[in-house]
C-alpha cells in the first residue's frame, strides 16, 4: 500500500495571512506568465529556424534551376525522363536496338511444346 502524508499548513485553512496568500497568488500568475512567454519564445525561435531552412531550400532551388536554364543541361546528364510515350513498345524497342546493338546470345532456340502432361521441350 502506499500511504500519503499531509504537508503541514498546505490547505485551504492553512493559517496563512491575506498578505501570504496574495503573495502565493500572484507569485503563481507570475510564473504561468512566464511559462507561456518562454513557450511562445521557443515556439517563435522554431518558426524562423523553419523559416530559414525554407528560404535555404527556395535559395538552392533557384540557383539550380537558373543554372540549367543557362547551360541547358540538368546536374545530372542522364537522367531519365519517363513520360506516357516511352512505354509505348514500338519506341521502347527503337531505343533498345540503338543502345544496345548487338543481340544478347543466351543460348540456343528451345522449341517448345503442348503435351497432354503440360509443355515439353525437345533437347535433341
Amino acid at each position: 500500500m502506499t500511504k500519503t502524508f499531509l504537508f503541514p499548513d498546505n490547505g485551504p485553512n492553512n493559517g496563512q495571512n491575506l498578505f501570504q496568500s496574495l503573495f502565493r497568488t500572484l507569485f503563481l500568475i507570475a510564473a504561468t506568465i512566464g511559462g507561456f512567454f518562454i513557450f511562445a519564445a521557443s515556439a517563435a525561435f522554431a518558426l524562423f529556424v523553419v523559416i530559414g531552412i525554407l528560404i535555404l531550400g527556395f535559395i538552392a532551388f533557384g540557383v539550380l534551376w537558373v543554372r540549367a536554364k543557362i547551360l541547358g543541361k540538368s546536374l545530372r546528364p542522364k537522367s531519365t525522363m519517363w513520360s506516357f510515350q516511352s512505354f509505348d513498345g514500338r519506341q521502347a524497342s527503337s531505343k533498345s536496338k540503338e543502345e544496345n546493338p548487338k543481340p544478347k546470345t543466351d543460348g540456343p532456340v528451345l522449341d517448345a511444346h503442348q503435351t497432354p502432361d503440360g509443355w515439353s521441350v525437345d533437347t535433341d
